[in-house]
């Protein structure tokens, strides 16, 4: 089924709109090395058919973020847009973006989605989008495409599409299975969202894996074990677009006076986070990420006469939590979950220790992930939390080496320039019609900090 064109809309409102988008997205961004081939549009942008181009949709964290400045980097014209609230919730989490769309009258709201849809399709060759939900809007997802997607399609561009979590075209049962078969207990039955059909439900999964095989031309995994959705052909499970920036985040990271902890000489400190911490943990205190059990561990070991203290944080703009990660001795990301998250990422990077629950277990041996093999993350459950965590307390060297480690580890898999040559090549294999093939080298290095730079990121 083939959409009609988005009429060209002539009245005064849309005509001051786009003018006012416009400068928007000019003074946020102007591409290095515009492109000889330019045709005027509807839009009012020039179009670059000669260009890599790629329009992100949503925030995905800060990922999309700092990808979208390596692209840049690279040569791409390359735009992250959003379009929620900017005073959300979830907006801790998100460091910025180049344009909001947002508006709280729906008439004007509707119009700016109008308008990016019209500029994605002449601008854009690809758009990659973020969150499990309905299209451009941030609403919850619906069992029909988003007209969006097909009008796109229909128009030749192109289709990326980053997970949002666990459940990103995965059942229940077959992750639940999966976490018996590595662990030997279902994390789902950790997890709030077990019983809630509205978040976590078999069909809901099922409906957006049939959606993501049909219109996504790649999927990026980030690190899921191959079930239901991650198992087809255009599905990249090896880390590649979920990247920080390595100067913001790095080892020896001078700390604001409002964010310093107050430590004692030999005090070691524990951190652990968890975003949404209140909507995410049910009434008896369990929640997927072990939280009580890092606490009681750290109780343990303080009546033990360890001079160790438990820091956490929740609610907390995720742009200060790298303050207080820096000043602690030992991360702890999660002790269910069987994959490393944003918590782990953020530690290596920054030459911390981690401990996290780790499940390797792939039904074919051939889907192991070579990023799971190398991670020097520290594996814990929640019945081995306390006595991992007193070895590496009781072992300097040991956390010396693993935070060395964990940097290493970081900028090769999660540096954004490493993160952009990779989705480059993949994003070339695709538009080529090359099965998809995640690169086996590839460049990283640890930036060279300037004065200038340090001014910028602290």
């Amino acid at each position: 089924m083939r959409l009609p064109k988005l009429p060209h809309i002539r009245t005064k409102k849309w005509r001051l709109l786009r003018q006012a988008l416009r400068r928007q997205v000019f003074k946020a961004f102007q591409p290095a090395n515009q492109c000889v081939v330019r045709r005027h549009t509807q839009s009012g942008f020039y179009a670059q058919p000669a260009k890599h181009s790629v329009l992100f949709l949503h925030n995905s964290y800060y990922h999309f973020y700092y990808l979208a400045q390596a692209l840049r980097r690279r040569g791409w014209d390359a735009l992250l847009v959003c379009t929620e609230n900017p005073d959300s919730s979830d907006s801790l989490f998100y460091h910025g973006e180049d344009l909001n769309l947002y508006h709280p009258d729906p008439v004007q709201f509707g119009l700016n989605l109008a308008y990016l849809t019209q500029l994605a399709t002449e601008r854009y060759g690809w758009v990659h989008f973020a969150n499990d939900v309905n299209g451009m809007r941030q609403e919850p997802f619906q069992a029909q495409p988003p007209a969006e997607f097909i009008t796109w399609k229909n128009a030749g561009v192109r289709l990326a599409y980053t997970i949002t979590g666990c459940n990103s075209g995965i059942t229940q049962t077959a992750l639940a299975h999966w976490s018996r078969q590595g662990l030997g207990f279902s994390v789902c039955d950790k997890c709030k969202w077990q019983n809630r059909p509205d978040v976590c439900h078999d069909d809901r999964s099922r409906h957006w894996k049939q959606l993501m095989e049909t219109y996504a031309d790649i999927i990026f995994a980030e690190g899921l074990p191959a079930l239901d959705l991650h198992q087809c052909g255009h599905s990249v499970r090896e880390p590649v677009t979920m990247v920080l920036d390595p100067v913001l985040w790095r080892p020896n990271l001078p700390i604001p006076p409002e964010f310093t902890e107050a430590k004692q000489p030999d005090e070691l400190l524990i951190y652990h986070g968890m975003g949404n911490y209140q909507l995410r943990t049910r009434e008896d205190g369990v929640n997927i990420k072990g939280t009580p059990h890092i606490v009681r561990a750290v109780e343990q070991l303080q009546a033990e006469g360890y001079p160790v203290r438990f820091i956490f944080r929740s609610h907390m703009w995720n742009k200060h939590v790298r303050y207080i990660q820096a000043q602690a001795d030992v991360i702890v990301d999660q002790l269910n979950l069987g994959r490393y998250g944003a918590t782990a990422r953020e530690g290596m990077m920054l030459g911390k220790p981690v401990i996290c629950c780790i499940n390797p277990y792939e039904a074919n041996p051939k889907d192991i992930l070579h990023s799971l093999t190398e991670a020097p993350l520290v594996h814990a459950t929640e019945e081995t939390i306390y006595a991992v965590l007193k070895a590496l307390l009781d072992d300097p060297a040991q956390r010396r080496a693993l935070g060395e480690a964990g940097r290493h580890y970081a900028l090769k898999w999660h540096s954004a320039d490493s993160g952009a040559m990779r989705y480059e090549a993949l994003l070339n294999q695709v538009a080529s019609g090359q099965a998809l093939q995640h690169p086996p080298t590839w460049e990283y290095t640890e930036p060279t900090i300037r004065t200038a730079t340090l001014a910028q990121t602290v």
